[in-house]
């Protein structure tokens, strides 16, 4: 007879928004590059503070230093679909409802990445056609 695994219950939207907001806070370390200043040790220590934060606002679920590790590489990568949902939605012309905000979540993550790793509008050294097209056409 096998054992089931006792699993944990989901994040739950609260939990994720005080996760972006705590790494907000301590991204200097978490984000940073390996130096004098930034070692294994000490982001290991930001993960844990990050968890005994969360475990004292969320004290029915323990979550691990691990755990918040884990979660935070999941958040940004569904904070970007939803940044590229609302900016495609954003960009249309036309009449009918306005695009649905951010998240708190998708928001705060923003803020954490910055502007520059949550481009998904194309590529930053790419070429606009049309602006050629224009310019092709004003030649002629």
């Amino acid at each position: 007879m096998e054992k089931k695994r006792n699993r944990k219950p989901n994040w739950t939207e609260e939990q994720g928004l005080l996760l972006a907001q705590l790494v907000n806070e301590h991204k200097g370390m978490l984000r940073g590059k390996f130096g004098p200043t930034v070692t294994s040790q000490g982001k290991r220590r930001a993960w844990d503070t990050i968890s005994q934060t969360i475990n004292a606002s969320f004290p029915l679920v323990v979550q691990t230093g691990d755990d918040c590790e884990k979660r935070w590489y999941v958040l940004p990568s569904k904070a970007k679909d939803e940044i590229a949902v609302h900016k495609r939605e954003s960009s249309l012309t036309g009449g009918g409802p306005p695009a649905k905000r951010l998240s708190q979540v998708a928001d705060t993550v923003f803020q954490v990445l910055g502007h520059s790793e949550v481009s998904v509008t194309g590529l930053p050294t790419g070429i606009d056609t049309s602006m050629m097209q224009a310019l092709e056409m004003q030649q002629r």
